[in-house]
Parts: C-alpha cells; structure tokens; sequence
C-alpha cells in the first residue's frame, strides 16, 4: 500500500495522530516519558481493538449471532482452520483479532444490534481501564490512545472491508426496505454458503432454490445463485447474473463493490475456459476492478483476479508472485484454492511442473472438485501422461 493512502485511513491516522498529540504533554519531562506515552498510546490503541473484537463474540454468542470468520493477528498465514461454518486464521505477528459474524436465525436486525451494544461497552470498558492507574505518561497515553479508538469505532461505517460497531448500533436501527429484507435472507443465504463451501453442489443448488422462492428477486438470492454458478464450473451465466446485479444495485456503494470485485474474477475465469471471448471479457474485468476499488473495495482482495489475468495477458512471474500473495492474504478455504489453482498454472506456464504439482496438491487439500482445481490436475495428468 502506498504511504498517502494508508494515511487517509482512519485506523492509520489515529496510530500517527494520537502519538503526535502526546508530544506537547511529555517533551518537556524527557525522552523517557515521550516513549512511555507513545508506548501506552499503542497499548491503548490495541487494547481496545481487541476489546471490541471479543465484545463481539461475546454478542454473538448472546445474541444468536454466526461467527463466520475468526482472525488472529496479521502478516503471513501460518494456520488455519476452516469448516463450512467457520474460518479460523492464525497469522505471524499475533497483534490483533478480527472477528465476522452474520445473522443465524430472526430476527436479524435486534441480534445484530445486540451484538454491536456488547461490542460498544467492551471497548469503552477497556478504554476506561486506565483511569484507574497512576497519572504518569504511560498511563495518560493509554487513556488517549483508548478514547480515540473507541470514538472512532463509534463512527458509522459501512464499507466491502468492514461494518463499524458504529453502524451496527445507530445505522442499523433505521435500516428498513430492500436493505432489511436482504438482512433477513441472511439465514436462508446461509445454508446456501455452507453447501458450497461443503463441495455439496447438489444440496447447495436445492437450497438456492428455495431461497429463490423464499425471496424472488433479491440480492442475497443473485448471489447464492452465482455461487452455485461458479461452483459448477458455469461462469459466462454467472457473469450475466452478476451483472445484472450491477445494474440494478443502486445507490449501495458497499454492495456494488462487491459485485463488481466478484464480475472481474468471473468474467477472467469466464474467458480462461473459452466460455467468453477475450476482447469482451477482459475489458469488463479491468473496469470492473477499477469500479470495485473506487467504490472502497479492498485492493488486496483483488491480487487473485490480477494474477489470473496475468497470465491470460502473458506474464507469468506476476501471475505467480500474485497468486502467491492472494492465496496467502485470502479469506477462506475455496478462494484460497483458486488461488492456488492460478499459482499452479503460472509455474506450468513456467515451465516448473514440480513447483505447479506442490501448490496444485495444497489447493486439492482444500477443494479438488473446485472447477478451476479440477481443471489443472487434467492438464498436469494429461502432460505427465505425454
């Protein structure tokens, strides 16, 4: 990421701004209390993050919640642990903890809410803490650093990287029309997910049925529909679902951009199995990227798309060195596969079977019936038989 646009995250000011702002309140007692304070504004900073996460869990578990991802910490991936219900990821600097919960039965709008209020006193509980400390510069700085991340988790936002505790306290209330009735197909959307993720096809596409029937025309109902597509290895209809979601997406801009990050992968996978011409298939897949991200969708999310292209384009190391970096970075077992299943394609481009065996055998341990998977172990089989 470059230097100026981590600073307009918010997240990345309050780390700079709150040290920056002990400054004036310890320069004049010493070096020693300049690093105490910033010391504590970091330990404040990161105390009440994680004290947010584990409210949240805790909501979840009061509330009726789903947690559907657990993270911890950041940087590489060194294990994880994935079920159809539940992700949990283990990363190399164990600094903090991302939680994802998604509504497991109604009413959706009062258990998330009730997930938010326990995340809230979490926080503003952690943040208090040091109050009850000795007023030295340690102390003070993590009063600060605590008071400025629990503000800033109070802000309503609602983003394709993360919803605020903000959000989910006074947004969510309001929230009313298409947007609650999207909220409350969560459940049935669930199943739908958890079949796919399962490698169970045939039950996944019965679920998507009934939840086409449940609630026609929505957009939880397009999407599980375009899962199921793409689990099946059909992705020029997935493509024409996708972007019909598009069209009709509204003013939402966290809802666009994941549509428009999921058109580019499919329209890319669309193209490498000759279901879409290139000439049409991969300008809608750099436009709909460059929509996607201007719409505030993580650029990260999309190294897996980028490295797919790569390759269709002919450059075989970034597609490598993408793929790699996207299978480490993913959020879940079959993504994670697909990236993988690109990593292998690159070092068979490459000319490196060996190299495209090794990560073709990690992404079959995660999902070998996945399409793109699939597709590779043939080709690899087809040129170890030749």
């Amino acid at each position: 990421m470059r230097p100026f646009t981590a600073l307009r995250r918010p997240g990345v000011l309050l780390a700079v701004l709150v040290p920056l702002a002990l400054l004036p309140m310890t320069l004049a007692d010493g070096v020693l209390a300049v690093l105490l304070a910033w010391s504590g504004a970091l330990l404040g900073l990161l105390g009440v993050s994680l004290a947010l996460q584990l409210g949240m869990l805790l909501g979840a578990a009061l509330g009726g919640g789903r947690v559907t991802r657990v993270g911890v910490g950041v940087g590489r991936l060194v294990r994880e642990w994935s079920t159809p219900r539940r992700v949990v990821a283990v990363r190399a600097v164990p600094v903090s903890l991302s939680v994802s919960i998604s509504p497991d039965r109604l009413p959706v709008r009062l258990r998330l809410w009730a997930t938010g209020l326990c995340s809230a006193l979490a926080g503003a509980t952690a943040a208090a803490l040091p109050l009850l400390g000795v007023p030295d510069p340690l102390w003070t700085g993590a009063l600060l650093g605590g008071v400025a991340r629990i503000v800033h988790a109070l802000l309503p936002r609602d983003t394709a990287g993360s919803t605020s505790t903000g959000w989910l306290l006074f947004r969510l209330p309001r929230v009313s029309g298409a947007r609650l009735a999207e909220m409350e197909a969560a459940p049935l959307a669930r199943e739908v997910t958890e079949a796919v993720l399962a490698g169970q096809l045939t039950e996944a596409a019965a679920a998507a049925d009934r939840l086409a029937r449940a609630r026609p025309g929505t957009w939880s109902t397009s999407a599980c529909q375009v899962s199921v597509l793409e689990a099946t290895g059909r992705y020029a209809k997935a493509v024409a679902v996708t972007m019909g979601m598009v069209q009709r997406g509204g003013d939402d801009p966290r809802r666009m951009s994941f549509a428009l990050a999921g058109l580019a992968g499919l329209a890319v996978s669309a193209v490498e199995v000759g279901q879409v011409e290139p000439d049409t298939g991969l300008p809608v897949a750099r436009r709909a990227m460059s929509d996607a991200v201007r719409l505030g969708y993580p650029e990260h999310r999309l190294n897996g798309t980028r490295a797919a292209l790569a390759l269709l384009d002919g450059d075989v190391a970034a597609s490598a060195r993408l793929a790699a970096l996207a299978a480490d970075q993913s959020q879940g077992p079959l993504s994670r596969a697909d990236d993988l299943a690109t990593l292998a394609r690159a070092r068979m481009a490459a000319g490196d079977n060996a190299g495209a065996r090794e990560a073709l055998g990690r992404a079959e341990e995660l999902a070998a019936w996945w399409p793109r998977v699939a597709a590779v172990r043939e080709r690899l089989d087809v040129g170890a038989v030749r």
